[in-house]
């Protein structure tokens, strides 16, 4: 049988109460204890973790949960010594909640570590549980290695592994790779620094990985960018990886040089002889690159618009590639003709090529030019003898007033006065004569014998049939003879000059008028003319007596642009892909450096430019403006002088297609 007592509990104040109750029966007694228990906080977790090992200056993390095991609601607060960091350091836990407590072990000493972390708990904090903590951490020793082939140069001061690039294309990047090694037993974190910050526009070599990880007794693989910009430079950076905390560091030298096109004509000169007015004649030319590395070139001709005329004036050449081309004479006047053209290439300085021939009429016949007559024309002009007409330096020949040296070159005589230094004819580079030619720049090598006074014309928007109103043009001869200007002009052509043929008495100037007739709306129009001044006693070669005082012509050269758009209507949308480096070579004060850019016309539509050189007086830009056919390319030249050490930056705005929504800026 069972029976049930009912037992009530009324206690008299707040505490724990503990009593029994005795039975008693046939058998003998038992008893039933009877406790009487508050509600209580308790919380559990356990009494030890183990963190796995990390690096100093790293950290490692573990987790474990903590348990609300008593009756009511707890606040808890964890207090722990560095370098271990408990998350959540506080909370509030409901009864029989649980909740994940992270411990973060973040060393800063390579030792184990054994500590105990307590966690208070209650209304007043009176209880706590403790747990022990236990970790270790080790410092990090970090191996730099090169693949491959070392490179022979080791560096001084105990630079280990050097990392060479070689000879590299310039504008074209290559990347290689070196290996990180972590013999440690630790995952070891690392950040790569340069030995000096370069400069912003500075990118030669660069590493897209600031920091990373190398597990425990791994191996990272770390890609290394070599981007040269200028041809025939050594370049030279070091990488630091340095392990966290910085305590050691590994160092990696890295170099290559750049390499470029190396563009040559297989002639200097090109002679077209003499031809009857109405005439044409061709020669062909050859143009090679003995480099690997593929060339852009440009002959700054616009053959539209001139006598002389290339039928490839741009393109590319690949490495160790050659073309044949083919330069046409066409004159338009009975003259003697002499350009000397600039063949533009990418990262190389520019090469000369002296176009000369003759055109003989009915009534003029003048002197046929020779190679030999530009010979003598450059000592000529360095001893200061062509601003005197052929008939005037005969005469002085005859009277004894000049001589003849060894070359059959004239000369004064040994008792008149003169600056030893001119001579004879000292060639200057390339790049320089191309830049200082009076006009791009102020500065020029000889001063001219006759010059223009603009020598770009921007006749803005011009609808037809009205046409622009004429801009003046002045010419102005510097010489002691009558000049006669005679310009290259095509009937067909909306730009003109007017008058066509002209004679310049000595020491004066004429005015001249440019005019453009567009032939349709909605039109970008550019145009390079080109005309010849030539001494006036050179009609007829029976005027020159002395065939060492034949001098040849002059050539004048305008660029002129406009556009007919009307009044809201879009502009061609140029499509292009412009080269242009960053950055100027490095060079010492007061030394000039050059840089060339390129302005590739991919799209189905002329492009015409115009660089703002105004608001950049410091850079020397050559040319100013023209106009790209599609498919073509242009090629800048840009030259500027430090004054002083300090880096500078230089701003030039390019604007395409005469339209300001398409400018852009060229940043060195």
């Amino acid at each position: 049988m069972s029976l049930t007592l009912p037992i009530v509990f009324r206690p008299l104040e707040k505490r724990e109460y503990e009593d029994c109750i005795c039975f008693e029966k046939a058998e003998g007694e038992f008893s039933v204890a009877l406790q009487a228990t508050l509600p209580r906080h308790a919380l559990f977790c356990p009494d030890t973790l183990q963190l796995p090992t990390c690096a100093a200056y790293h950290f490692s993390e573990a987790t474990f949960p903590l348990r609300n095991i008593g009756d009511l609601i707890t606040v808890f607060i964890w207090e722990v010594p560095s370098p271990f960091h408990l998350v959540p350091t506080s909370g509030l836990l409901e009864p029989g909640a649980m909740c994940t407590v992270k411990v973060l072990f973040q060393p800063q000493v390579a030792l184990a570590y054994d500590v105990m972390a307590t966690c208070r708990f209650g209304d007043d904090e009176e209880h706590n549980r403790m747990i022990q903590l236990r970790a270790s951490a080790k410092y990090l020793h970090l191996v730099v290695k090169v693949l491959g082939e070392p490179c022979e140069d080791m560096g001084p001061g105990g630079i280990g592994d050097v990392l060479c690039f070689g000879a590299v294309a310039v504008g074209t990047t290559v990347e290689a790779k070196v290996e990180i090694c972590n013999p440690s037993a630790v995952s070891a974190p690392f950040r790569i620094e340069r030995a000096q910050e370069p400069l912003p526009q500075d990118n030669t070599f660069t590493c897209p990985i600031s920091r990373a990880v190398v597990p425990a007794s791994g191996k990272l693989l770390l890609p290394v960018r070599f981007s040269p910009q200028t041809v025939g430079v050594q370049s030279v950076d070091y990488f630091s990886v340095v392990p966290a905390g910085g305590l050691t560091h590994a160092v990696l030298k890295v170099m290559g040089s750049c390499k470029g096109p190396l563009v040559c004509l297989s002639q200097s000169a090109l002679g077209f002889n003499w031809l009857l007015l109405g005439e044409r004649s061709a020669q062909s030319l050859e143009i090679s690159n003995i480099s690997d590395v593929p060339a852009h070139y440009q002959f700054d001709l616009d053959g539209r618009d001139s006598v002389f005329s290339v039928d490839h004036p741009c393109g590319v050449l690949e490495g160790q590639a050659s073309i044949s081309l083919t330069v046409t004479f066409r004159p338009s006047h009975p003259i003697i003709y002499h350009r000397r053209v600039a063949c533009l290439v990418h990262h190389q300085d520019p090469l000369f090529l002296d176009l000369f021939g003759t055109c003989h009429s009915d009534t003029a016949k003048p002197p046929v030019l020779g190679p030999q007559h530009l010979a003598w024309y450059r000592t000529h002009v360095a001893r200061g003898l062509t601003f005197y007409p052929p008939d005037i330096l005969g005469t002085m020949l005859r009277e004894g007033k000049l001589q003849v040296d060894h070359s059959k070159a004239l000369r004064l005589p040994p008792q008149a006065p003169r600056d030893s230094s001119l001579e004879t004819y000292a060639p200057v580079d390339t790049m320089t004569e191309y830049l200082h030619d009076g006009m791009s720049s102020d500065l020029s090598t000889f001063p001219p014998h006759v010059s223009v006074s603009i020598q770009e014309f921007d006749f803005g928007c011009c609808l037809p049939p009205r046409g622009a109103q004429p801009l003046p043009l002045c010419i102005t001869n510097h010489t002691k003879g009558t000049v006669t200007v005679a310009w290259t002009q095509r009937p067909e052509r909306p730009f003109q000059v007017a008058p066509t043929t002209c004679d310049i008495p000595p020491l004066k100037s004429t005015a001249f008028r440019v005019t453009f007739q567009p032939p349709q709306p909605n039109a970008l129009y550019a145009a390079e003319l080109e005309g010849f001044a030539i001494y006036k006693v050179l009609r007829h070669y029976s005027n020159v007596e002395e065939d060492v005082t034949l001098c040849p012509s002059w050539c004048l050269t305008l660029r002129l642009q406009a556009h007919t758009f009307e009044p809201g209507q879009q502009h061609f949308i140029p499509v292009y892909i412009l080269d242009a480096p960053q950055a100027f070579p490095v060079v010492d004060v007061g030394t000039s450096t050059y840089r060339t850019a390129l302005l590739q016309n991919t799209g189905p539509s002329p492009i015409t430019f115009t660089m703002d050189a105004d608001s950049c007086p410091s850079v020397t830009v050559k040319p100013h403006s023209g106009y790209i056919a599609p498919g073509a390319c242009q090629i800048f030249l840009f030259s500027t002088q430090p004054m002083d050490a300090t880096p500078q930056q230089h701003k030039l705005a390019l604007q395409l297609n005469a339209c300001p929504q398409y400018t852009q800026l060229k940043r060195n």
